[in-house]
């Protein structure tokens, strides 16, 4: 017995032991209830009116003691205990025809039905491939047993019109009462947990657009002051201004700045999530993307010491459509990660041109840094939400860890994947591939092959 209960004694107070077993009749009460929000209801379609009796004899037959159970259901008030009994909602058809309008009735009431039984000769109407065909056509959740002792079918013919459907069961007549009610029992468990499944994943589905629709709309809430406080900053700058208080005016302009690079983050995976981000197909220079990308980061990497260098192939020429806005997205993510891991050294941009064909272009975006490496049971998880190396990595270095995550989906989106290359102490390669369609009769200005910094 717990040391608290002892002392409970000990100062004269009742105490009870919650933590002793259910007792029987405890545990028969909690499964009536479950059984009460189960469905159970079956059809049964067979033009022989004596087999709608042996089912309901079987499926609904009523429990030896339950005049005594009612009676002590009313004595003490009680539930009976045949309600947990495997008793099920039973209706009968004799032909295909009228199953298939009491299924569909009862599926557009919400009240369907879990298990259908069909014998397999029903003159002079549907047979019992045309009936279950139909049946599936108004209700594709109905578990259905085909029941019979002939059949003009083979095998063969029932898995050419039915398919290998785990929908479907075949008992042979004769059939004993205990095998039609383990395989009710059976199918009506399976429909009631097939039907949970769906709900809680149409539940969680729910809940996740809902968190991007209340990120997204949070995000636009906030960019919009934000942009206000970036502009004024900006403007304030410009004005005569002491050493101390350009200092502040370019601290609050640059926190501003960080701090709206995070919520696009939020915006962007939060759009991604709801599916509702589109990407441009406009004719671009995929050179200049490249070459405005390395140059956002001049300042950051001279302040380091840092060699940036991009390297682009000859036949890469100014022929793609595409969403530039995203691309460059892709590659300053990239490029900004490795100034930010990288103390001394340089980094690389390379794009390769991996295949041609069809009018469509495959490549190979890659920055590759002579920075501080990922140890490679952490690679797997980058490209993860909210995710970076570790908890000292995000505190060090900041950022929110979505900035792969996007990439990673903003590649899959141009048709491509994202992935690292990386060894501890000797830096990363950062890669993804997209897909790009050739525009033909545009033309720009080819910059040169080699830009460093």
């Amino acid at each position: 017995m717990n040391s608290w209960l002892l002392r409970g004694k000990k100062f004269g107070l009742e105490v009870v032991n919650d933590d002793s077993p259910p007792s029987s009749l405890d545990r028969k009460k909690r499964m009536t209830r479950e059984a009460n929000t189960q469905n159970r209801r079956v059809l049964v379609i067979d033009d022989n009116q004596a087999i709608h009796q042996d089912f309901r004899k079987i499926l609904q037959a009523k429990s030896e003691n339950e005049g005594f159970d009612q009676a002590r259901a009313a004595l003490f008030g009680d539930s009976p205990l045949s309600e947990a009994l495997e008793r099920f909602d039973l209706d009968c058809a004799d032909q295909g025809q009228a199953a298939f309008f009491m299924v569909q009735l009862a599926r557009n009431e919400g009240r369907p039905y879990a298990v259908a039984f069909v014998d397999m000769r029903m003159p002079p109407g549907w047979d019992g491939l045309e009936t279950i065909e139909h049946l599936w056509e108004v209700d594709a959740e109905l578990q259905v047993v085909i029941c019979s002792a002939f059949t003009d079918h083979s095998w063969e013919d029932i898995v050419r019109r039915l398919g290998h459907d785990d929908r479907l069961l075949i008992l042979q007549k004769p059939f004993s009462s205990i095998e039609v009610s383990q395989v009710a029992t059976s199918l009506t468990r399976k429909w009631n947990l097939a039907r949970q499944a769906k709900e809680n994943l149409e539940a969680a589905e729910a809940a996740s657009l809902a968190k991007s629709q209340f990120l997204s709309n949070m995000s636009h809430e906030i960019r919009t002051p934000m942009n206000g406080i970036l502009g004024m900053s900006e403007l304030l700058l410009q004005t005569p201004l002491n050493d101390k208080q350009r200092r502040f005016a370019e601290t609050v302009h640059r926190s501003g700045t960080a701090l709206l690079d995070i919520l696009n983050d939020i915006l962007d995976y939060s759009q991604i999530e709801s599916g509702t981000l589109d990407l441009r197909h406009t004719p671009f220079d995929l050179r200049q993307v490249v070459e405005d990308s390395v140059k956002r980061f001049s300042i950051p990497v001279a302040s380091k010491g840092l060699e940036l260098t991009s390297v682009l192939p000859d036949s890469l020429s100014a022929r793609y459509e595409g969403d530039p806005a995203r691309i460059g997205q892709i590659v300053t993510n990239f490029i900004g990660n490795a100034v930010k891991f990288t103390e001394h050294g340089k980094i690389v941009v390379q794009v390769t041109l991996v295949e041609e064909s069809g009018g469509h272009t495959t490549l190979r975006l890659e920055v590759k840094d002579t920075g501080i490496g990922i140890a490679p049971d952490t690679q797997a998880r980058l490209f993860k939400p909210f995710t970076q190396a570790d908890g000292s990595t995000t505190r060090k270095y900041s950022g929110t860890g979505l900035g792969l995550a996007i990439v990673k989906r903003l590649a899959e989106m141009m048709g491509g994947a994202a992935g690292v290359e990386s060894k501890v102490g000797q830096g990363s390669n950062f890669w993804c591939t997209i897909q790009l369609k050739t525009s033909v009769g545009v033309s720009y200005e080819k910059p040169s092959r080699l830009l460093s910094m």
